[in-house]
């Protein structure tokens, strides 16, 4: 992108925001695999701007209308995250559509939060207790709509494989992985009847190292484009475990200090069984499902975003079969 084209991308988005004056081009900010980041400067401040790699497809919208509502509703409860900015004329949550390139281009912004990445530091006990204590302030809000990504059993993803023109070496490798879909399949579908032990709430859904910096005065909870429906047992394990890898593994006392913070503010009991990794274990079957879709052309992706699937869907299963075999260590932990 040349310096024309941020130009035009900084002034368009800080007209539609009402952001003020642009004191310079928008920069550039390392982020995840989905979006563009930019950091914009305006006589009224600095703003993290979002460029969305989004689908025109109805679910995306109804996704992303969930999110914003959540994201809302979070930082009215005081949760320390960046301030979300609202569009002059809001029309589909807290998003702007703008004519860029001659196409339309969809936008957020928030108040820009200078921090360090905590990816880049390592977590510090007292970030494991603030994200305890931050998931028991998240579940205090009411369930609302939005997608549950439901799980498919393995009998569709031995069909999408065989249906597949691809290349078969990468066939062979997620076949390979078939048996640990099973297994995990087996563990969501058990939790979820267990009713008891099954808590609906409205949460963040992605709370990790990677989503959060570190400011002089506490951690920030940032990235909430996949808030929405969660189950609050299986987030706060989900966490826990985020919060406590380590290089080589994870740290059972990290682990646990991030759930007695949880209980402590006031947080739900977690049951001392497997059925309470289902969250984690959802996740990495929805997230390799959708990759996996993405990998065989199943989804309107570009063929460099298409190529790139196919390593990151075997990345992903790799670390569902890991999670697979610490699964009774895990629970071990729970229990003491």
């Amino acid at each position: 992108m040349d310096t024309s084209e941020r130009a035009g991308i900084a002034a368009a988005v800080a007209a539609a925001f009402d952001l003020g004056a642009v004191l310079g081009p928008l920069r550039s900010v390392p982020g995840g695999r989905s979006h563009l980041l930019w950091q914009l400067r305006t006589d009224t401040g600095a703003w993290a701007v979002k460029q969305l790699n989004r689908s025109r497809e109805p679910w995306w919208l109804a996704d992303h209308l969930a999110a914003a509502g959540v994201e809302e509703a979070a930082f009215r409860a005081g949760v320390a995250m960046p301030r979300p900015v609202p569009p002059l004329r809001p029309a589909d949550g807290m998003l702007a559509d703008l004519p860029i390139g001659g196409s339309l281009v969809s936008f957020l912004v928030h108040e820009w939060c200078a921090g360090q990445p905590l990816a880049d530091v390592g977590v510090p006990a007292a970030v494991a207790d603030w994200a305890g204590a931050t998931l028991a302030t998240l579940h205090t809000l009411p369930a609302t709509g939005g997608n549950t990504y439901p799980v498919h059993p393995v009998t569709d993803w031995a069909a999408w494989l065989r249906d597949a023109a691809d290349d078969a070496g990468f066939l062979a490798a997620v076949r390979d992985y078939l048996p640990d879909v099973a297994r995990a399949v087996e563990i969501v579908r058990s939790a979820v009847a267990t009713r008891g032990s099954r808590t609906a709430v409205s949460s963040h859904r992605d709370v990790k190292p990677d989503n959060v910096l570190l400011t002089p005065t506490t951690p920030v909870l940032v990235d909430w484009d996949g808030a929405g429906p969660e189950v609050a047992e299986w987030e706060v394990t989900r966490a826990a475990l985020a919060f406590s890898r380590t290089g080589t593994g994870w740290d059972a006392a990290q682990f646990g200090r991030t759930l007695d913070a949880y209980r402590a503010a006031g947080g739900r009991p977690v049951p001392a069984d497997e059925t309470a990794f289902a969250g984690l274990f959802r996740t990495q079957l929805g997230g390799a499902a959708w990759l996996l879709w993405r990998a065989l052309g199943h989804r309107p992706v570009s063929p460099a975003e298409r190529s790139a699937a196919h390593g990151h869907a075997l990345e992903t299963l790799a670390d569902m079969r890991s999670s697979l075999s610490r699964l009774s260590t895990w629970t071990r932990w729970l229990a003491s």
